[in-house]
């Protein structure tokens, strides 16, 4: 398993540029096949991740957003959404996994 980077966990931004440290929250990462990893949205809390799958725009009240269900149905979520990502996992901005879902054996991996 790739190992993410700390740094880029609380200071990359989707555009690789430091706008200053995040906040205690979570981050997306995306794993592709050939051994890299590309670090997501952050959020300040795992249900806010649902935002990503936010269809209409702009939001006009909390029922355009879609329910979270569980940990295990959003990672699902971003693996339906972005074919060419082999994994898909949440960290928490300290570099603790939360929950990795790898899309070829639908292995799920996480830190209770």
């Amino acid at each position: 398993m790739i190992k993410v980077s700390v740094d880029d966990l609380k200071y990359r931004s989707d555009f690789c540029t430091n706008y200053g440290q995040y906040q205690e929250g979570y981050r997306i990462v995306y794993f592709y096949p050939n051994s890299t990893y590309h670090v997501g949205t952050f959020s300040g809390s795992i249900e806010g991740f649902m935002m990503d799958f936010v269809e209409v725009e702009p939001i006009e009240n909390d029922d355009d957003i879609p329910q979270f269900i569980s940990i295990e149905d959003l990672l699902n979520r971003y693996l339906s959404d972005v074919k060419e990502i082999s994994a898909v996992a949440i960290y928490k901005t300290d570099g603790t996994l939360i929950e990795r879902l790898d899309r070829n054996n639908l292995n799920k991996q996480y830190i209770k």
